[in-house]
């Protein structure tokens, strides 16, 4: 069965007493676990945070690591070797606060826009190094690496569904602990010629799934068809985890996240039990 969860923002930011507002409210909806952004993993009391999980149910469906190229500014495809040690050093304190809590780590942001000055394909190789050695690290904790394919807007290669797939592949034949793929619906509906092929192309490589509207806000106030991939996910046999991301200007975080609710529950209800 197929787990809802819905998007926190920097958990680095949060107060405890911020934290545990957010988690009662996604509670009381009926959600069934929280997705935060983190950005100084080592510095997250862990302990106090999953105390807070396991008060009201919930757990983590993943932790998303764009922080570290916009807070930390990181990046895999970083020409300086240094640089991407210093990448690789902060994602396995990520993947050992994953662990911790046994959620995938989500990663896209930190491979880094690459450059006019820099060749891209050189970066991609470097990005292939740092990957290949995460997704080993996580292998110890028994978690994924999930890969984001990001549209031309914000990354400059490896937008769509396809193009990543064949690029974590290649990654795949040198490693045993596979890399999984991060589907977000959204990036897909800019990159890809038709969002339901793109998913049952992802098949058992699809480790994550990101829903957010065409607009950037609560599913259904756009045009995405969330009932074509809920139902296309149902029958691959999909039963990770579907993480919400609304935009934190489209409307009040408790408001974003009953809106959401209310929208996708009967559509996952159809999809198990309406056919």
């Amino acid at each position: 069965m197929i787990k809802l969860a819905y998007g926190l923002g920097m958990l680095d930011d949060m107060s405890l007493e911020e934290f545990e507002a957010a988690a009662k409210a996604v509670s009381e909806i009926g959600y069934d676990g929280l997705e935060p952004s983190v950005c100084s993993p080592a510095t997250i009391d862990k302990e106090k945070v999953k105390a807070i999980l396991d008060k009201y149910g919930l757990k983590f469906s993943g932790l998303r690591s764009g922080g570290l190229y916009d807070r930390q500014h990181v990046r895999f495809s970083d020409p300086n070797e240094e640089g991407r040690r210093r990448a690789v050093e902060l994602m396995k304190e990520m993947i050992d606060l994953a662990g911790y809590f046994q959620c995938d780590v989500l990663f896209g942001r930190v491979q880094g826009w690459i450059p006019e000055d820099e060749d891209i394909e050189t970066g991609k190789q470097y990005i292939a190094q740092c990957v290949k050695e995460c997704t080993e690290y996580c292998a110890k904790y028994a978690i994924n690496f999930d890969y984001e394919p990001i549209n031309r807007y914000d990354m400059n290669y490896n937008h769509t569904t396809r193009e990543t797939m064949e690029f974590v592949q290649k990654i795949n034949e040198g490693v045993e602990h596979k890399v999984l793929l991060l589907m977000d619906i959204y990036h897909s509906f800019l990159e890809d010629y038709q969002i339901g092929a793109a998913f049952v192309r992802s098949g058992e490589l699809c480790g994550h799934v990101h829903f957010r509207d065409s607009n950037g806000g609560v599913p259904g106030t756009g045009i995405i068809d969330f009932k074509e991939v809920i139902c296309i996910l149902e029958a691959m046999g999909y039963d990770k985890w579907i993480a919400f991301e609304v935009g934190a200007d489209f409307c009040d975080y408790e408001q974003g996240a009953a809106d959401t609710y209310r929208f996708i529950k009967p559509i996952l209800d159809y999809a198990y039990n309406g056919r």
